[in-house]
């Protein structure tokens, strides 16, 4: 059992792993730095751009992907969403392409409703690019506000973890 100095709660305390070091020494999430978070409160349906560009780019993404499976993780793993590995299992196909096609078909069906949505006036509180997490908080549930709202609570959530490592 070995302390995991990343894993940090409330009250400052780390927390115990009871697994084996993450193997993949030289992954691309943890040789550089993100803006997002993930394992976020509450996943998307999509994984964001900036994380899949870097997971497709890694050569432990294969690793990273069973690694994901074996543990039963939750968050963004290898380009997926916890759903994503769900349904993967489900279908009886664990590999790069079948992950690349679930989240293909996840990013369609939400251009898909944001076209709905931009087509109509109502449901965009605000001219097109102008799209915040303050829209969001008003009601408006394009894709430009609802990736701002989740980009504000993922900046939150770092500045309460921030805060409780420094208390």
């Amino acid at each position: 059992m070995q302390s995991d100095p990343e894993a940090h709660h409330d009250r400052g305390a780390a927390s115990e792993s009871f697994s084996r070091r993450f193997p993949i020494e030289d992954a691309r999430c943890a040789t550089r730095p993100t803006e997002g978070d993930w394992v976020p409160t509450s996943e998307q349906d999509v994984v964001p751009a900036e994380m899949t560009a870097l997971c497709r780019r890694c050569d432990g993404r294969e690793n990273c992907l069973l690694w994901a499976l074996a543990g039963d993780e939750v968050g963004y793993w290898a380009a997926t969403t916890t759903a994503d590995r769900a349904r993967m299992i489900e279908a009886g196909d664990i590999s790069l392409d079948a992950a690349d096609e679930i989240q293909s078909a996840a990013r369609a069906q939400l251009a898909e409703a944001d076209a709905a949505a931009a087509a109509k006036d109502e449901q965009r509180l605000h001219p097109v690019g102008e799209g915040d997490y303050k829209a969001y908080r008003r009601g408006c549930r394009c894709g430009e506000c609802r990736e701002a709202n989740s980009a504000k609570r993922a900046a939150e959530r770092s500045a309460k973890r921030a805060a409780a490592l420094a208390a």
